[in-house]
């Protein structure tokens, strides 16, 4: 009977380990967006923060809506020049900056979309690993030129112990008619805790079995 009821446990606590989530540990949010006529910055909280409407709307704005959850990360930024932002010597930025860390192996994807209309303006999305860059899309894509979304997507898996940061960035230049913006998502999930443990498991459950009976007899 307590043969029996310690492999129940000792199974069940394989099962645990097994279907735990994983879970984001955010180090440092550094999120903004920025108007240089304002000459400040201003962190997003939720559920959006947004420039646009404070300035002449053929100025220059700056706008970013995203969240950040215990699995993943989304969210959309823009940054606009209008006609009169060379008038005004206007530029503005949108940054999602964020430092993270994962408490167990976990597999992501990320998924998202730049867009600009001039080559001259700022638009990326990068991932860094411990400070080394690991990913960086091309701001150059198909149809960057003409207005079109350049998609980027990138998969792979986060390591316990590790330091990654993710970047998304906009930045509209005194210059008539500039507008960039990006689109990301960023979703995570523990990796499967591999057979190998479940055997091991297993023969660990079998050894105290035979061990408790060699004791007996």
């Amino acid at each position: 009977m307590k043969k029996s009821l310690s492999a129940i446990i000792f199974t069940s606590l394989l099962g645990t380990a097994y279907c735990a989530q994983a879970s984001i540990a955010y180090q440092s949010d550094d999120r903004y967006i920025y108007h240089s006529k304002a000459a400040s910055t201003v962190t997003p909280s939720s559920p959006y923060a947004d420039f646009n409407g404070s300035w002449w709307a053929w100025e220059a704005g700056a706008f970013q809506n995203t969240s950040l959850t215990a699995t993943g990360m989304s969210g959309t930024g823009s940054t606009y020049a209008g006609f009169d932002a060379a008038h005004y010597g206007a530029n503005a930025k949108s940054s999602f900056s964020v430092t993270f860390s994962v408490d167990q192996l976990s597999s992501y994807t990320l998924n998202g979309a730049l867009n600009a209309i001039y080559y001259d303006s700022g638009v990326y999305a990068k991932l860094w690993e411990n400070g080394s860059e690991i990913f960086a899309s091309d701001p150059y894509a198909t149809n960057y030129w003409s207005n079109g979304p350049g998609n980027f997507s990138q998969s792979g898996q986060f390591i316990p112990g590790n330091t990654y940061k993710l970047d998304l960035y906009s930045y509209s230049i005194y210059s008539d008619y500039h507008n960039e913006s990006w689109q990301f998502d960023l979703t995570t999930s523990p990796v499967p805790v591999p057979a190998a443990v479940w055997l091991l498991g297993s023969g660990l459950i079998s050894l105290v079995g035979f061990a408790r009976k060699r004791k007996v007899a």
